[in-house]
C-alpha cells in the first residue's frame, strides 16, 4: 500500500507538472523570463534617471515625513486560504490602520481589484504544486517603476519569492532597507513535492541562488516565525542579522461562543455529533503530502486491527493534493472521518469551540499558526514534539502547554495519550494559555 501511495503521488505530482508547463521551464526561461527581467531592469534604471533628472533641475523628489511609505511585495494575499497568506493581509491591515501608507504588489488580491494601493499584477504562473495558488516569475515593468521612481521607508519581501534578486539588488542600489521574512519550510517541501531526488536538489539549489543568497546578502533583516526555523533555513553564522517575525491572530478567535446553543449546534450540523459524549477531533490544515495527515488514521484504528483505538469523528477543514487519496484511505479504513473543504476563516473560531481537541501531525511548519488559533479559542491543540512547537509552547520557564499535550511523530501511543489527556482538561482553556 505504502507503494501504491508513493507512486500515486508521483503521478499526481507529474501531472501538476505538465498542467502548468513545469517540464518546459528551460524554454520559459530564455525565451519568457530572461527578457522580461532585463526590461524591468531597464525601466528601473531609466526611473532612477529621470528622478536624476528632476532633482537638478530643482523639482522635488521626496515626500512628507508624518508616516512611514511602505512597500509590500508577496505571492500570498487572499484570496489564497493559507497561514502565509492570511498573516499577510492581516499585517497590511494593521499598518494602514496606524496611518502607514502602505503599497502592495501580488501575484491576486481580493478579487483582483485594482487601486492606487492594490496592485495584483506581478507577472506570474501557477504554481504546479498548489495549483491554487500563483508564483511570481519576474517583478513586471509596474514594480520596477515604482522601486525605481518612488520614495520608500522600507520595502517587505514576503518569500518563498522567485523575484528577490531584482528587488534586493534595485533596493541595494537606492539604499532602501529591505525585511524579508521567510515562511516556508524549503528543504522539505522540495522532498515530499518532487519524489525525484536531483530534480528537488536542483530546485532547492536554483532557489538558494535566486532567493536566498541575495536576502542574506542585501536584505537589511531576515526573519521567520520562529527562530530555530531562521537559525536552519539561513544559516546560524547570519544569527545577528536573524529576527522572530511577530505573531497573533484576530481578535474573532476567542473562547465566547456566538450563541448559548453555538457549540451544539455546530457538532450537528458540521461534526454529525449530537452528544456530548462523542468527541471531536479536529484538524485544518492544507490537505498535502508535507503535512503528513494520514498519520491520525493509525491512532483511529480498533486495536484488533493494530491502532490505537481512539474514540470519536475526525473533522478535517482544508483542501488539497491529497484530499482524494484521504478520503479513499479513511473509506477504505472505515472511519468515521468527515472532510469540510476549505473554510472560510471568520467560520474557523466556532468549528474549534465545539471540538474537544485540536490535532495536527505535521512537522513542516514554521510557526502553525492553527494551534494558536484553537487554544485562543479554548480548543485544546494535540501537537508532536520538534523544534518549532517546543520553541513556542514547550521552551519557556513557564511552558505555555502541558508537556503531555505534545507526542514523538513515530509514537501512536502517545499520539493516543496525548488526545486523551487533552480532551479531558479542554474546558480549563476558557482562559487560553495562547491569551496569556
Amino acid at each position: 500500500m505504502a507503494t501504491e501511495n508513493g507512486l500515486g503521488r508521483q503521478l499526481s505530482c507529474w501531472i501538476a507538472a505538465v498542467r502548468t508547463h513545469y517540464l518546459v521551464l528551460l524554454f520559459f526561461t530564455l525565451v519568457v523570463y530572461f527578457p522580461r527581467l532585463c526590461l524591468s531592469y531597464a525601466v528601473f534604471f531609466l526611473a532612477q534617471l529621470l528622478r536624476l533628472i528632476a532633482r537638478l533641475t530643482g523639482v522635488a523628489t521626496g515626500r512628507p515625513v508624518a508616516n512611514r511609505r511602505i512597500l509590500v511585495v508577496t505571492d500570498y494575499l487572499p484570496p489564497q486560504t493559507h497561514g502565509i497568506a492570511i498573516r499577510c493581509h492581516a499585517y497590511i491591515k494593521e499598518m494602514r490602520a496606524k496611518g502607514h501608507e502602505v503599497i502592495v504588489f501580488s501575484t491576486a488580491y481580493e478579487a483582483n481589484k485594482e487601486t492606487s494601493f492594490d496592485h495584483p499584477n506581478i507577472p506570474a504562473v501557477v504554481n504546479p504544486f498548489n495549483l491554487k495558488n500563483r508564483i511570481g516569475y519576474t517583478p513586471g515593468v509596474k514594480l520596477a517603476w515604482f522601486l525605481g521612481a518612488h520614495t520608500w521607508d522600507v520595502v517587505h519581501l514576503v518569500y518563498p519569492s522567485l523575484i528577490g534578486t531584482f528587488v534586493l539588488s534595485t533596493c541595494a542600489w537606492r539604499r532602501i532597507p529591505v525585511y524579508c521574512s521567510h515562511h516556508v519550510e524549503m528543504n522539505m517541501f522540495a522532498y515530499k513535492l518532487v519524489p525525484i531526488k536531483f530534480v528537488a536538489e536542483f530546485g532547492l539549489r536554483m532557489y538558494d541562488m535566486l532567493g536566498l543568497w541575495p536576502a542574506i546578502k542585501w536584505g537589511t533583516l531576515n526573519s521567520a516565525p520562529t527562530l530555530c526555523f531562521a537559525r536552519d533555513h539561513l544559516g546560524k553564522e547570519h544569527e545577528a542579522k536573524l529576527r522572530r517575525v511577530p505573531s497573533g491572530t484576530h481578535n474573532t478567535f476567542t473562547p465566547t461562543p456566538a450563541s448559548s446553543t453555538e457549540r451544539r449546534d455546530v457538532r450537528l450540523a458540521k461534526f454529525g455529533v449530537d452528544s456530548e459524549d462523542e468527541k471531536v477531533l479536529l484538524m485544518v490544515q492544507r490537505l498535502s503530502a508535507e503535512k503528513g495527515t494520514e498519520r491520525v488514521f493509525q491512532a483511529l484504528l480498533p486495536k484488533e486491527e493494530g491502532g490505537q483505538g481512539v474514540k470519536g469523528v475526525l473533522a478535517v477543514a482544508g483542501d488539497g493534493p491529497s484530499k482524494d487519496f484521504l478520503v479513499q484511505e479513511a473509506t477504505r479504513l472505515r472511519l468515521r472521518v468527515v472532510f469540510l473543504g476549505n473554510v472560510p476563516h471568520q467560520e474557523l473560531p466556532q468549528l474549534y469551540r465545539s471540538a474537544d481537541c485540536f490535532v495536527t501531525m505535521s512537522l513542516s511548519e514554521t510557526f502553525g499558526l492553527t494551534c494558536l488559533e484553537a487554544m485562543m479559542c479554548g480548543c485544546p491543540a494535540v501537537m508532536p514534539f520538534c523544534s518549532v512547537f517546543d520553541e513556542i509552547w514547550l521552551d519557556k520557564d513557564k511552558p505555555l502547554t502541558p508537556k503531555e499535550w505534545h507526542y514523538n511523530i513515530e509514537s501512536t501511543e502517545e499520539f493516543a495519550a496525548a488526545m486523551a489527556t487533552a480532551q479531558s482538561s479542554g474546558r480549563l482553556l476558557a482562559s487560553s494559555p495562547a491569551q496569556r
